[in-house]
C-alpha cells in the first residue's frame, strides 16, 4: 500500500469513529420517551444567562401541583439545557385523554435551596405568562424558555 492510499485510510477512519461519537452522544443526550400513562415535557432553554431553579405549576384536567427543577449540587441551571419534566396520570386523578394543559412558570435566577412552598425572594423570582395546550398521554412536547432578567423570560411551545 503507498503512503497516499494509507494516509487516506487514516483520514477517512478518523472521520467515522468523530461521527460514530458524535451519534452516540447524540443518543446519550435524547431523552426516554412518555409512556403510555404520562405526559413528558422536554423543556429547552435558551437563555442569556444561567439560573438557580425553574418552578413549574401543571395544570392537568383542573387538577394542579407545583415542583421544580434544580441542580443537586447546588449550581446554576444551564442557559442552554434540556430539562426533562413527566406528568404521570395518577398524579392527577385519572384526566381525560385528550386533556388541557396549563403551565404556570417561574423563574428563580439565584440558587435557593428548594422548599415544598415554592416561595422564594421576589427580587430573583420571575413569573412567566402562562402557557396552555392540549397534551395527549403518551406523549413529549417539547417547549422552549428563552430571554434574561432584565427583559423577562418567555415559554413557547414548539412545533413537532
Amino acid at each position: 500500500m503507498n503512503r497516499k492510499t494509507g494516509i487516506l485510510i487514516s483520514a477517512l477512519l478518523a472521520l467515522a469513529l468523530a461521527v460514530g461519537i458524535a451519534g452516540c452522544r447524540q443518543a446519550d443526550d435524547a431523552l426516554p420517551p412518555a409512556a403510555e400513562d404520562e405526559v413528558k415535557l422536554a423543556i429547552h432553554l435558551d437563555l442569556q444567562e444561567d439560573i438557580g431553579l425553574l418552578v413549574l405549576d401543571c395544570t392537568l384536567d383542573g387538577a394542579t401541583t407545583s415542583g421544580g427543577v434544580c441542580n443537586v449540587d447546588k449550581s446554576l441551571l444551564k442557559r442552554d439545557e434540556v430539562l426533562d419534566w413527566t406528568l404521570s396520570k395518577q398524579d392527577y386523578g385519572n384526566p381525560a385523554d385528550p386533556a388541557q394543559l396549563t403551565l404556570r412558570f417561574k423563574v428563580i435566577t439565584a440558587y435557593f435551596d428548594p422548599n415544598y412552598e415554592n416561595d422564594y425572594p421576589a427580587e430573583y423570582t420571575v413569573p412567566l405568562e402562562p402557557l396552555s395546550f392540549t397534551v395527549v398521554l403518551g406523549q413529549t412536547y417539547h417547549l422552549t424558555i428563552t430571554g434574561d432578567r432584565e427583559n423577562g423570560y418567555q415559554a413557547a411551545l414548539m412545533e413537532p
